[in-house]
């Protein structure tokens, strides 16, 4: 299974999630899930912000060797799952992929998450802090069920 989270510029939220979540898969043994991340106006190629590398060094997560990926819709089709950070992400999704209705969800449900942007390492860190209980229930979804 391939899960890709999306948000704008895959720099700080999409690569939090994809780190954060990548390890949730590896620590309980699931090498089959794939976890990606791609951005909605990102350039590929650039390192995640120093304050999201910085947050997630926080709880042992490194995220010093990504590379951000720009949203396409080939990249869409070959997952099974995409998670977008706020509406008009998956607004962008379908945008690039109408048939991808039926796969993409808001991590938060309802709710946006919040873009943390050229704030601080505390923002950073605050704005992880409500994505996580998100992905780690997302993961008992997949790890229990794929």
């Amino acid at each position: 299974m391939r899960v890709l989270f999306v948000c704008t510029g895959n720099s700080c939220r999409s690569p939090m999630a994809e780190a954060y979540f990548a390890r949730l898969c590896r620590n309980a043994g699931r090498g089959d899930i794939e976890v990606l991340s791609a951005g909605t106006s990102a350039w590929a190629g650039m390192p995640a912000s120093e304050p999201a590398i910085a947050a997630l060094a926080e709880i042992g997560v490194d995220l010093t060797a990504f590379r951000s990926t720009r949203l396409t819709p080939e990249l869409i089709d070959s997952v099974e799952l995409v998670v977008a950070m706020s509406a008009s992400h998956r607004r962008a999704v379908l945008a690039l992929a109408p048939d991808a209705a039926d796969k993409t969800r808001l991590l938060l449900g309802g709710t946006d998450v919040p873009d943390p942007f050229g704030g601080s390492v505390a923002e950073y860190g605050e704005v992880f802090a409500v994505m996580r209980p998100a992905l780690d229930r997302l993961a008992g979804e997949l790890l229990l069920t794929a």
